[in-house]
C-alpha cells in the first residue's frame, strides 16, 4: 500500500441472498433500513439492491443457490440510541423481531466490544440463516 493512501472506512459489504423480496423484508420492514438501486437491479443494470445503514451500504445479491453457507458470515449494524438505559431499549426491539419470527440467539443480549466501545448488542438471523449482529450505541 503506498504510505500516500490510508484505509479510512467501509463502503459496502456484499452478502449472497436467496430470496431477495424476504431479505428486504427483514432489512427494510424489521430493521427500517433504506433501500437503494431496486430499480437498478430490475433494470439489469446492477447486480444488487443496496440497503443503507448510515452512509456505508450492504449489498444483496440475489443467487440461484438453494442455500448458502453462511456459518463464517456475520454483519454488525450500529444502532444508535437517545435512551441512557440501551439494555431495556435493546430488549425491546428483540421482543418486536422474535414476534416477527425472526430468530433470536438463545442469551442475548449481551454486552460486547466493538467499534465504538463497549455497549448492549444481540445476535439475530437473517431470512438466510446468517448472523446479524444489532449493536445499540
Amino acid at each position: 500500500m503506498s504510505p500516500d493512501i490510508d484505509v479510512v472506512d467501509l463502503d459496502h459489504v456484499t452478502i449472497r441472498v436467496t430470496d431477495i423480496d424476504r431479505a428486504l423484508s427483514f432489512y427494510r420492514d424489521l430493521l427500517g433500513m433504506e433501500v437503494r438501486d431496486r430499480e437498478r437491479y430490475e433494470n439489469g443494470e446492477v447486480p444488487y439492491v443496496a440497503v443503507v445503514a448510515g452512509g456505508r451500504h450492504l449489498h444483496l445479491v440475489p443467487t440461484d443457490e438453494a442455500s448458502i453457507d453462511v456459518a463464517g458470515e456475520h454483519v454488525c449494524l450500529l444502532l444508535r440510541s437517545s435512551e441512557m438505559e440501551t439494555e431495556e431499549e435493546i430488549e425491546r426491539l428483540l421482543s418486536d423481531l422474535r414476534e416477527a419470527g425472526v430468530e433470536v440467539e438463545d442469551g442475548e443480549p449481551h454486552e460486547r466490544y466493538g467499534a465504538y466501545g463497549r455497549d448492549w448488542a444481540a445476535y439475530v438471523r437473517d431470512p438466510d440463516g446468517r448472523r446479524v449482529e444489532l449493536k445499540l450505541h
